[in-house]
């Protein structure tokens, strides 16, 4: 089950994150200043009063009402978090690395790195959408649809991952070339409720966000990956699995998504059943000739 939203506060939660979790106790009119400000997160929210309301035409008091339901004292505090966000969104490794404790010992940092991947598991757990995830399973499992993957420059690895284990299971799943000049080009033979599962985390990359919107503007379901910042795709995306991405040096860590793309491989394959296995029989045999077949070369 999800974890109770109903305790949730800003300082265990990005306001994104939070008004996510918030959307089903908001009035209609608050839903549409959430709507604004997850479309065009989080730059809305640093915007005055006056501004906010009239991008989502509401009231100036929507919006007094809206960020209280959200836990804040007032609109000051929410626009001060939105920019410890911005700072820590843009920041690069390099920065972090500065900020980093000098001449530590490879036998400390290693407990420390395991210790932090343990806390980041259980963030993981504790930010995840459950209800995304299941959603996103059934997506996947649905062999009507086809499926794309596109990873960033540092997520390719764990796309290539999911394309590959996903292939396994079911026909129809491809993978988005990042290398090339344009990635969105790719996704122009997509059909009305196909799959583009997306990776990005900060610092976001304008030709996944890109991928993201021309893939939704063609009616299909984008699924998310990102982090607690959330990328700014999440506004183009029907299912956000957010993972956390803390770690003991300065590059983000990917254990908390591993562990979700490993759990969602196994939950497709619990939902596909008999026929995933069939089809891993299949593939197992063909490899099975082609070493064979390799064996009865003759040698130079």
């Amino acid at each position: 089950m999800d974890r109770d939203v109903t305790n949730v506060t800003t300082s265990d939660s990005r306001v994104g994150e939070l008004v996510r979790h918030r959307l089903a106790s908001l009035s209609p009119a608050e839903r549409k200043l959430a709507r604004v400000l997850l479309a065009s997160y989080p730059i809305a929210g640093l915007e005055s009063v006056a501004r906010f309301a009239e991008r989502a035409r509401v009231s100036p008091p929507t919006v007094t009402r809206f960020i209280t339901k959200l836990g804040f004292k007032g609109y000051p505090e929410f626009q001060e978090v939105l920019r410890h966000e911005v700072q820590a969104r843009l920041s690069s490794p390099l920065e972090r690395y500065r900020d980093e404790e000098p001449g530590r010992g490879a036998g400390s940092l290693l407990t420390d790195a395991l210790e932090v991947s343990r806390r980041n598991l259980q963030a993981t757990v504790d930010q995840l959408s459950h209800h995304d995830f299941e959603e996103a399973v059934g997506l996947l499992a649905d062999v009507r649809r086809r499926v794309l993957v596109l990873g960033g420059r540092v997520s390719a690895q764990l796309a290539r991952y999911l394309a590959g284990q996903l292939h396994l299971l079911r026909p129809g799943i491809a993978m988005v070339d990042a290398e090339r000049s344009n990635p969105a080009q790719q996704l122009i033979d997509m059909r009305k409720g196909d799959v583009l599962v997306v990776f990005d985390y900060r610092r976001y990359q304008a030709d996944t966000i890109e991928s993201a919107r021309i893939a939704s503007t063609q009616s299909c379901n984008v699924v998310l990956f990102t982090d607690p910042w959330l990328s700014p795709a999440s506004a183009f995306a029907r299912q956000v699995l957010v993972t956390s991405v803390e770690t003991v040096g300065p590059f983000d860590s990917l254990v908390g998504s591993t562990a979700v793309v490993e759990a969602m491989v196994a939950a497709v394959l619990n939902r596909l059943g008999p026929r995933a296995q069939a089809r891993m029989q299949s593939l197992d045999r063909l490899r099975a000739r082609e070493v064979i077949g390799d064996n009865d070369q003759p040698s130079s």
